[in-house]
């Protein structure tokens, strides 16, 4: 696989389109280690720096994991739970601050979701997916 130099999307990007695509069409699989940056390198027709720039993109977006020494390995997907709202409230998604992340034990790239009532209290819910009951067009 080769990436386009005369694109205008950068090739960092273009090398972490094509490694995101391996993922999520399972030829590479959870637990999979990635090749390392100077067989990836090589594979891409680029540079080392450009293959890290990829990897720091799939590790923010939650799809990798990267320890010193060992190598880049595919993520699991994490298991998700559901959770029901009682009243209004709203919802919304952000990455965790760096406090959050380590009481939630997350990885770099997790959001999380934060729940704010009506009455101000907020909770901050990891690998959480949310449901808020029946849609308004299935209600009677």
């Amino acid at each position: 696989m080769q990436v386009d130099p005369n694109s205008f999307t950068p090739l960092y990007r273009q090398v972490a389109d094509l490694l995101r695509a391996q993922i999520e069409e399972g030829e590479l699989r959870p637990g999979d280690k990635l090749k390392n940056e100077d067989a990836l390198a090589e594979e891409f027709g680029t540079g080392k720096a450009t293959v890290r720039q990829a990897l720091r993109l799939l590790r923010t977006e939650g799809l990798i994991d990267t320890e010193n020494r060992r190598g880049s390995i595919v993520r699991k997907p994490p298991e998700l739970t559901v959770v029901s709202l009682e009243g209004p409230a709203r919802i919304t998604a952000r990455m965790p601050t760096a406090k959050e992340r380590t009481a939630l034990g997350l990885a770099e790239g997790e959001p999380v979701l934060v729940i704010t009532y009506p009455d101000g209290r907020t909770e901050v819910l990891a690998r959480s997916e949310i449901d808020a009951g029946p849609a308004p067009s299935d209600r009677p």
